[in-house]
């Protein structure tokens, strides 16, 4: 019986896997999501050479700052029908803040002369939902530390509805479920934000305690379209 040597049985592992782990290595992409991006860049393309021949230069700079929920249903040009140019916007998931974006508020404030801060939240936001189910099952390790950071900002509103609606529920015997919860934390966590932004910004907080810039906050509701603007 003859017998095939290791070294071409090692030999033939690699040449098969080669391709698998080539792959990865070089980044190749695989040929319907290689179809699928190259698509996107196309339109990206056309959607630029739109904005080219129908740009609209406005000047004078922004007087509003909005700090918004990175969702895409959102856009707060749209959302408040304004132009390029009119609002000096910062985005991130579950409108939070962190040094980065309160340096650029900062900035807007003092350098751009804003006079106006807006913190808008939204209903059905998929970052509180996370938030919330994090909250009632913690994960024992996270695959991202900077995902874990973003909870850790959240998670403070959610344990803040949960602690008045022991309360409340102790005392009237209600509380609420689902979506009401839910809304509850939106509300919560704009609130948060604004508190947020008065303690670790001593600028914006001085700016305000001078009247000379105003932060409110706003709740976006995706199935009116309507912005609740919310009592502190």
């Amino acid at each position: 019986m003859r017998h095939t040597s290791p070294k071409w049985i090692l030999l033939a592992v690699v040449l098969l896997a080669t391709p698998l782990w080539a792959g990865e290595r070089t980044g190749v992409l695989e040929p319907d999501v290689k179809k699928e991006t190259d698509a996107i860049m196309k339109a990206l393309e056309a959607g630029n050479k739109h904005h080219m021949h129908n740009l609209v230069r406005k000047s004078g700079g922004p007087k509003i700052m909005v700090v918004s929920c990175a969702d895409s249903r959102i856009p707060p040009e749209v959302v408040f029908h304004m132009q390029p140019g009119e609002l000096f916007i910062t985005r991130a998931f579950g409108n939070i803040v962190d040094k980065e974006i309160l340096a650029t508020l900062e900035y807007g404030a003092e350098h751009l002369n804003c006079k106006v801060l807006v913190v808008l939240g939204h209903t059905n936001c998929s970052a509180l939902k996370d938030a919330i189910e994090e909250h009632n099952h913690p994960r024992t390790e996270w695959r991202s530390l900077n995902q874990e950071a973003l909870y850790e900002k959240l998670e403070p509103a959610v344990s803040e509805v949960e602690e008045d609606q022991r309360l409340s529920k102790a005392r009237t015997g209600k509380e609420l479920v689902g979506e009401g919860f839910l809304d509850a934390v939106v509300r919560v966590n704009i609130l948060s934000t604004m508190r947020a932004i008065r303690e670790q910004s001593p600028v914006l907080w001085d700016l305000e305690q001078k009247d000379l810039i105003k932060v409110v906050g706003g709740i976006y509701h995706l199935d009116s379209g309507k912005v609740e603007w919310i009592k502190e």
